[in-house]
């Protein structure tokens, strides 16, 4: 069986609390996660993350069907469950011009045809937008077999509903979620979306490439723009001594306050999972 690369799970677990607690899972390329959280103690209770890289002689959709067969954490029966897909293939289209009948061009002009998933769209909350995106569609029908009752959401719309991020009007944010060989940008002026897109990246000069063609392009003043750093990211790292060649206003996403942590998580800087922990209060 895979093993996971990040296990925050407290030894001693109480199994009410799991049923009275939500499951949210994340999807993607190369990755599977999912956090077990108690809305009515606003607390998260565990943690897990495996790589789905190429397994040889393994399919993902292998990889992904011997986890939740093999977690025991998946086993059991929680009040609610919620998937969420970390695809790339995703675009904004204004609300006013929305319409399904689009899905299928806008994502093939963008992203091509030679994939042929399943087609969504959502609305973005807070935003006059929908969000179009395409997922593996037998990646989906595995998920809706197992967690019949679950309720689904991409990435990106869920990034942009961040209760904490309250920017004043012309106040310039970007956002950005590191990931292995990939990062997330979410680009905003004042309560205005000005970009959500992902880079593949190899080195940190190519990060600091992306981030500075942005700030060109929306002509974002890098001493004063605020960027918010999240993922797996140590301020050890070299990718992180190159933002502060380029940005003076860093710093690390942090959760709430008021949301309770399990001992577990201790371990890790809050930054390394606030993205997907943030998605479970607002959903």
């Amino acid at each position: 069986m895979l093993k996971a690369n990040f296990d925050i799970v407290p030894e001693m677990r109480d199994a009410e609390e799991l049923r009275n607690s939500q499951l949210l899972i994340e999807v993607g390329e190369k990755m599977f996660s999912f956090v077990i959280y108690n809305k009515d103690q606003r607390r998260f209770v565990g943690l897990r993350q495996y790589n789905l890289d190429y397994t040889p002689g393994k399919t993902m959709l292998e990889n992904l069907l011997e986890i939740i067969t093999n977690d025991e954490l998946l086993q059991d029966a929680y009040k609610e469950a919620f998937v969420i897909y970390n695809y790339t293939d995703s675009n904004f289209l204004p609300e006013k011009v929305f319409h399904i009948e689009l899905n299928q061009p806008v994502t093939e002009i963008v992203y091509g045809n030679a994939k042929k998933g399943l087609l969504l769209s959502e609305k973005v909350i807070g935003f006059k937008m929908y969000n179009i995106y395409r997922v593996p569609r037998e990646i989906h029908a595995l998920l809706q077999r197992k967690f019949a009752s679950g309720n689904y959401w991409h990435y990106n719309t869920l990034l942009l509903n961040d209760g904490q991020m309250q920017t004043s009007p012309n106040e310039q944010v970007i956002k950005m979620v590191m990931r292995a060989e990939q990062f997330l940008v979410a680009v905003f002026n004042g309560e205005k979306i000005q970009l959500v897109q992902s880079y593949a990246y190899q080195t940190p000069d190519d990060v600091s490439y992306y981030l500075l063609a942005i700030c060109s392009r929306f002509n974002i003043n890098q001493d004063k723009v605020t960027l918010i750093v999240s993922g797996l990211l140590d301020e050890q790292s070299r990718l992180y001594q190159e933002l502060l060649k380029y940005f003076l206003q860093v710093q690390w996403d942090r959760m709430p306050e008021s949301v309770k942590m399990d001992a577990a998580f201790a371990a890790y800087p809050n930054h390394y999972f606030s993205p997907l922990l943030k998605m479970a209060l607002c959903v």
